[in-house]
C-alpha cells in the first residue's frame, strides 16, 4: 500500500510494513478525545446529567438572567434542558464543577434574605443576580459567569434567536477537495490495532511550531511524522457554527480557566493546525525591544533579533501570504475606530493578516469557511506532507521516551472521545485503545504552552531547573463595547482587521474583536432586562478590543484527568494597563459619536461623556472588577543559556536529554506584546534547521 509521494521507505520501514488506514480523515461528529481519557474506556454512568433540583435551580437561575425582552423570548426551564443535554458532552470534571457552580448560586443568598435562589419571586431574583454581577468580591462574580456561560450560549444557540436580529445562522456545507497529499493523512480512529513506526523526528503537534518544524525537517528529506491529538477539520467542518467549533476545535470546549485574583477563560485550538485553525489570522513580528530583553536579561545570542531572525519572518510571510486586512471587508467596525482614532491623532490603520483572499465572513475563530486564512492546516502541514512527511491524527502522546539521557521516540493512545455519553464513547465502550509506539533519532514537541510542560512532566524531562510549567504570560485581553445609531452588523466582515498601535511601546495593542451574536451573548457581563435590552440591540452594537505585554507570570501544573491546571494573578501594574486601554478606547468610541459606551467594568457600566470617564480615571480598580480572556499562553517551557534558569538552549533543545526539541509558544522567554504565531513558526523554522545540520552529520 502506497504510503507517500516521495516517501523514502528505508528511512521508515515500520510504516512500509504496517497496513495503516491513510486517506482523508472521517471526523467524529461529538468531537475530539477528552483530556485525561485512558487507555481503556468504562462503561457510561447512570447517574442523570443534573438531578431535578439542579434543573429547577438552572430554570431559575437562567429566567432570572435572561427574561423576555420586546422580540426575544426568555430563558427558562427549556435552557436547563439544554444544559442537562448539554453537559455529557464536556469532560467530567467540568460537568461536575458546573453542578458544584450551579449548588453554589443556589445558596448564596440564603444568608441575607433566608432562602435559596431557587425559592425566591422572579423580581428577587433579578436584584440577587445584579448584585451578584456588581459585586466586587471576586468569587461572585466568577461564579456567576462560569454558570452563565453556559446556559447564555444555549439559549442563543438558535436559529430564531438569529433570525430576530437580523443574522444568518449557519453557513452551507461546503464540499472538500480530496488532494493527494490526503493520502499521508492516518485516522488515528479508525486503527484497531497497535502500531510501531520508525522515522527519524516526531513532531508531537501541528500547531504554528510544530507545523513549520515539519516542512522544514521534511523540505531538507528527513522522514518526518506528524502527532496530532485532535481531528484534521476541513472546509466542510466550517459552517460559521461556534458550538461546533468550541465542540471540536478548542481544548476542553473553550472551558479553561486561569485561577487567581480575576478567572480568565484561556483559549487553545485541538485539531490539525493547532490554534492557528481558531485565531484571527493576525500576523505581527515581535518588537526588536522583546528581542533586546532576552539578549540582556536571558543572555541569548545574536540571532535573536530583528535582524537575525528577519530571513525566518520572510519565509514565514511567504509561506502564509501575509498582507493589510483588505478595506472592503472591515466592517463597519473599521470606520468607527479610523474615525475616532483620527479625531483623537493616534496612529492606526488595517491589520496584517495571513487571509489574502477573505471575503468578510467574520468567523476567523471557528475555522475560515472559504480557506482563505493561512492557518497551519492548509499551509504548513499540507506543504509538509507534499514533501514526504506522514501525520496520524486522534494521537494522544502519553510519554516520551528518554533512554540513556536522549529522546528516543514517543507512546501515545489513538482513538476517539471516551467520554460517557459521546458518540466516540458509546462507540468503543469496554475496548481498549491502539497503542502508537514511535521510534525516532529526535523528539520535537509542540502541543502549546498548556499542554508541553505537562508530557514533559510525564516524561520526567525539563525537571532540573524547576522552571517546568512556569514563566506563564498570557496577553491579557479586554474589550469596550458601544451603541450607535446606525446599524453596525458586526458579525459581517473581518472581525479583527484593524488596529490602533499608537501605544504599542507602553504595551497597550488595539485589535478589532467583532462578535457573532451568541458570542456577544456571553461576552456581556449584565444580567437581568438590562441585559436582554441590551442583546435585542445587537445590530447597533459594536465592539473592540485590545491587549496588554503583561508582567504578571503564572504556572501551569497537572490538573484532574491530565488536564492543565492554569494559576495566574494580575499584578497591579498590568490592572492599570488594562484601565488605561478601557479609558482609551472609551475615548475613541466617544470620538467616534456612539450613542452609549459601554465599559463592562464593575461599578462603571456607562461612559457617556467627559465627566464619566474622569470618574472611570478616577476609580481605584481591582483585578476582579474587569472582564477578561487570554489567547496567547507562553513561556512554560522557556529558551535560555542557564539551564538553571530555563527548560531550553537556545537551539530550543532540551538541556537535560539530548534530541528532544520544544517548537511552541512555550518556548517563548517572556510576553511579546503582539500575537505570536509568527515568532513562533519564524523560531520554529531556525530549531528545524539546526536541528537538521545535527541528524545530517
Amino acid at each position: 500500500m502506497a504510503l507517500g509521494l516521495d516517501l523514502d521507505f528505508r528511512r521508515l520501514p515500520a510504516l512500509e510494513r504496517r497496513e495503516l488506514r491513510a486517506g482523508a480523515a472521517k471526523q467524529d461528529e461529538r468531537g475530539a478525545e477528552g483530556a485525561g481519557a485512558t487507555v481503556t474506556e468504562g462503561a457510561a454512568s447512570a447517574e442523570p446529567a443534573l438531578s431535578e433540583r439542579e434543573r429547577r435551580i438552572a430554570a431559575a437561575l437562567a429566567e432570572a438572567a435572561m427574561p423576555p425582552g420586546r422580540f426575544l423570548e426568555g430563558a427558562g426551564e427549556a435552557t436547563a434542558g439544554r444544559l442537562a443535554g448539554w453537559l455529557p458532552s464536556i469532560p467530567p470534571h467540568l460537568a461536575q464543577g458546573l453542578r458544584a457552580a450551579l449548588w453554589a448560586m443556589e445558596l448564596a443568598p440564603v444568608a441575607t434574605r433566608l432562602r435559596p435562589l431557587s425559592a425566591l419571586p422572579l423580581e428577587e431574583r433579578i436584584e440577587v443576580l445584579r448584585g451578584f454581577e456588581q459585586s466586587r468580591a471576586r468569587p461572585l462574580r466568577s461564579l456567576l459567569r462560569a454558570v452563565l456561560t453556559p446556559l447564555r450560549f444555549l439559549h442563543y444557540d438558535r436559529p430564531e434567536m438569529f433570525q430576530h436580529v437580523g443574522c444568518r445562522y449557519e453557513l452551507p456545507t461546503v464540499r472538500n477537495e480530496e488532494p493527494r497529499w490526503l493520502a499521508q493523512v492516518t485516522n488515528g480512529r479508525e486503527v484497531e490495532e497497535d502500531l510501531e513506526i520508525e522515522c527519524e523526528v516526531v513532531v508531537v503537534g501541528t500547531g504554528a511550531g510544530g507545523a513549520a518544524a515539519a516542512y522544514e525537517l521534511a523540505s531538507r528529506g528527513h522522514a518526518v511524522l506528524l502527532l496530532e491529538e485532535g481531528d484534521y477539520h476541513r472546509r466542510a467542518s466550517f459552517t460559521g457554527r461556534p458550538a461546533r467549533a468550541y465542540r471540536d476545535m478548542y481544548r476542553d470546549h473553550g472551558l479553561d480557566m486561569a485561577l487567581g485574583n480575576v478567572g480568565i477563560p484561556v483559549f487553545a485550538g485541538r485539531a490539525v493546525g493547532g490554534s492557528t485553525v481558531i485565531n484571527s489570522g493576525t500576523c505581527y513580528r515581535a518588537p526588536e525591544s522583546t528581542f533586546a530583553s532576552w539578549r540582556d536579561g536571558m543572555g541569548l545570542p545574536a540571532e535573536f533579533s530583528s535582524e537575525g531572525l528577519a530571513p525566518y519572518y520572510e519565509r514565514v510571510e511567504r509561506m502564509l501570504q501575509v498582507t493589510p486586512a483588505n478595506p472592503l471587508h472591515l466592517g463597519a467596525i473599521g470606520s468607527i475606530v479610523q474615525r475616532g482614532a483620527e479625531r483623537l491623532g493616534l496612529r492606526h490603520g488595517p491589520l496584517q493578516r495571513n487571509a489574502p483572499d477573505c471575503d468578510g465572513q467574520g468567523i476567523c475563530c471557528f475555522g475560515c469557511p472559504t480557506g482563505a486564512k493561512r492557518s497551519t492546516d492548509v499551509s504548513y502541514v499540507p506543504e509538509a506532507l507534499k514533501r514526504g512527511a506522514q501525520l496520524i491524527t486522534a494521537a494522544r502522546v502519553r510519554t516520551i521516551d528518554v533512554v540513556a539521557g536522549r529522546a528516543r521516540g514517543v507512546t501515545a493512545v489513538l482513538g476517539g472521545d471516551t467520554r460517557a455519553g459521546t458518540a466516540g464513547g458509546r462507540a468503543r465502550q469496554g475496548r481498549r485503545r491502539p497503542r502508537l509506539t514511535v521510534r525516532a533519532e529526535a523528539v520535537v514537541v509542540a502541543g502549546g504552552a498548556l499542554m508541553t510542560p505537562l508530557l514533559l512532566r510525564r516524561s520526567g524531562a525539563c525537571l532540573a531547573s524547576g522552571m517546568l510549567g512556569k514563566n506563564l504570560s498570557i496577553h491579557p485581553a479586554s474589550k469596550v463595547m458601544a451603541l450607535f445609531d446606525d446599524r453596525i452588523d458586526q458579525w459581517r466582515g473581518i472581525p479583527q482587521g484593524y488596529q490602533i498601535d499608537h501605544f504599542a511601546d507602553e504595551g497597550l495593542m488595539f485589535e478589532g474583536g467583532s462578535l457573532p451574536f451568541d458570542v456577544a451573548a456571553l461576552a456581556i457581563p449584565w444580567t437581568g432586562r438590562r441585559y436582554t435590552e441590551l442583546m435585542e440591540q445587537y445590530p447597533y452594537l459594536a465592539t473592540f478590543g485590545f491587549m496588554i505585554k503583561d508582567t504578571s507570570r503564572g504556572e501551569v501544573r497537572p490538573g484532574i484527568g491530565g488536564t492543565p491546571l492554569v494559576l495566574y494573578t494580575m499584578n497591579q501594574d498590568d490592572v492599570a494597563k488594562m484601565q488605561r486601554g478601557i479609558e482609551l478606547l472609551c475615548e475613541v468610541f466617544l470620538a467616534a459619536g456612539a450613542r452609549r459606551v459601554l465599559p463592562l467594568v464593575a461599578g462603571c457600566d456607562e461612559v457617556n461623556g467627559p465627566g464619566d470617564l474622569e470618574r472611570l480615571r478616577a476609580r481605584p480598580i481591582k483585578a476582579g472588577d474587569l472582564d477578561i480572556a487570554a489567547f496567547h499562553p507562553l513561556g512554560t517551557c522557556r529558551i535560555g543559556v542557564d539551564p538553571r534558569s530555563s527548560c531550553l538552549g537556545p537551539d530550543h533543545q532540551a538541556h537535560d536529554v539530548a534530541g528532544l526539541y520544544v517548537c511552541d509558544g512555550s518556548a517563548m522567554p517572556s510576553s511579546l506584546g503582539v500575537n505570536p504565531q509568527m515568532t513562533i513558526m519564524a523560531m520554529s523554522l531556525r530549531a528545524a534547521e539546526l536541528l537538521s545540520e545535527r541528524l545530517s552529520r
